[in-house]
């Protein structure tokens, strides 16, 4: 695109008039990854503003930059490159995604929820991919309204599916995403207790994910979760006839069979059969949502060897790792309730290790209601016969009072303030055998006890 388009596109001043005619290739705003002849947007964030990098950018040969208005009032413009001032530069940037993306053929795939975003869009880009070559996802966690315009300037124009991960935190957020996405399919793959610091409740939550129906694209379709009674309560107020997954209820699309085993479950839809090397049977319901989006757009799997697709997702998300003679589910890049009642569900079903270990960190973001509900993840936890509990955060000190009161044994019980003092603890709190599940929400850093173990320095 030319500067001087970029700059009427966005209600810009092009400050360089000798660079109108210039043209850039990409876009970024980060820095450190910037490529020669890129856009660079100098953004104003949390931690760190855009603009004092500008210089940096320039000399690794950035076509242009987006500026606020007034930045370059007493300082000299860069001779080099393109400059663009407009008034908001995130805006600006939104504005040019918005527009990039309806120069594509791409089927816009959006999904989100409270959980299993991630794994759904990995799932379903492999299911598209065994049948399209020209199929895009957004990625890592790029589903916000940062994350989203960079992850649709990296669509590559001949796409025909892009799978798009939309996810949010506060009111009136969604819109702005949906209205920049204008999705031809939304999948909400359920919802839960998250994010009620601003959404306040499930509901709340449900209306505002389904919110993105508004913007979708002409006949826009709805894939729902019909095991989930707030989503499907809430569905049918936004479309009349909303495509549905499920495993307990009625659903247009439901498995024939679901086998279980601590390293695979084999899963039967429509007479193809998936493996999920994968801990969880809520892995299910993400294989169900992505198999609802291919089918939706299309896509059979008549001829396809369907076992043999790879079904793997994020790191962090229910991978299970071997280390030091001790076997551990990694579930811990984000958590809710929810997630966390179906995990040690599915934690409790599995077989082998000498002993059951528990780790569980805080559930962040649940507002006023976070002590309640700890205090019921502690209550659940006496309903399971684990050798070894621990909690770790300021908040899960509710959950070891509610344990205790519920019956579970103080001996079985441990609590350290952090992760880092946690994976110190361990080196003499697991023994070779143990079967350990690390389940928290992502700013806990359970990881931080993964890598006690999975390092060189670790002494397990």
């Amino acid at each position: 695109m030319r500067f001087d388009t970029l700059a009427n596109m966005t209600g810009g001043q092009l400050r360089t008039a000798e660079h109108r005619d210039r043209t850039f290739t990409g876009v970024s705003t980060d820095s450190r990854t910037i490529e020669s002849g890129q856009l660079f947007f100098a953004i104003r964030g949390e931690r760190n503003d855009g603009h004092k990098f500008i210089d940096q950018v320039v000399s690794r040969g950035a076509a242009g930059v987006v500026a606020e208005r007034g930045y370059f009032t007493d300082k000299p413009l860069p001779s080099s490159v393109a400059v663009v001032e407009v008034a908001d530069t995130h805006t600006a940037m939104i504005q040019l995604a918005a527009e990039y993306v309806q120069t594509t053929r791409a089927k816009r795939l959006g999904i989100t929820g409270s959980n299993g975003k991630t794994t759904t869009k990995e799932f379903a880009y492999r299911l598209l991919s065994a049948r399209s070559g020209d199929v895009y996802r957004s990625p890592g966690n790029f589903n916000n309204l940062f994350g989203i315009p960079l992850a649709l300037f990296a669509m590559p124009a001949n796409t025909r599916y892009a799978l798009l991960e939309m996810g949010i935190s506060v009111p009136g957020e969604m819109a702005r995403l949906a209205s920049l996405i204008r999705p031809h399919v939304l999948t909400v793959t359920n919802v839960g207790p998250t994010h009620l610091e601003f959404l306040k409740t499930v509901p709340d939550v449900a209306r505002e994910k389904l919110l993105a129906m508004k913007y979708a694209a002409p006949q826009g379709s709805l894939i729902v979760n019909a095991d989930d009674p707030v989503l499907m309560a809430e569905a049918k107020r936004v479309h009349p006839h909303p495509i549905t997954f499920g495993i307990e209820n009625n659903a247009d699309y439901r498995p024939e069979s679901i086998r279980q085993s601590n390293a695979t479950t084999t899963v039967a839809i429509e007479s193809n059969v998936f493996r999920l090397p994968l801990f969880g049977q809520y892995q299910v319901y993400n294989l169900l949502a992505a198999y609802a989006i291919a089918r939706t757009v299309g896509c059979s799997f008549d001829g396809v060897d369907t076992e043999n697709i790879v079904l793997d997702t994020a790191a962090m998300r229910g991978e299970l790792i071997e280390a030091r003679g001790l076997t551990f589910v990694a579930d811990c890049y984000n958590a809710n309730p929810e997630s966390v009642k179906a995990g040690l569900a599915s934690f409790t079903r599995m077989s082998g290790g000498q002993r059951k270990v528990v780790v569980l960190g805080d559930m962040l973001e649940l507002g006023d209601g976070a002590v309640g509900y700890h205090q019921e993840i502690g209550s659940r936890l006496a309903a399971f016969d684990f050798d070894l509990i621990i909690m770790v955060g300021p908040m899960s000190k509710h959950v070891v009072a509610s344990a205790a009161a519920s019956g579970v044994a103080v001996s079985r019980l441990h609590h350290f303030k952090d992760a880092q003092a946690c994976a110190e603890a361990c080196d003499g709190l697991l023994v070779a055998g143990d079967l350990v599940y690390l389940k928290g929400s992502r700013g806990i850093g359970l990881e931080t006890v993964l890598k006690r173990f999975t390092s060189r320095e670790g002494k397990a």
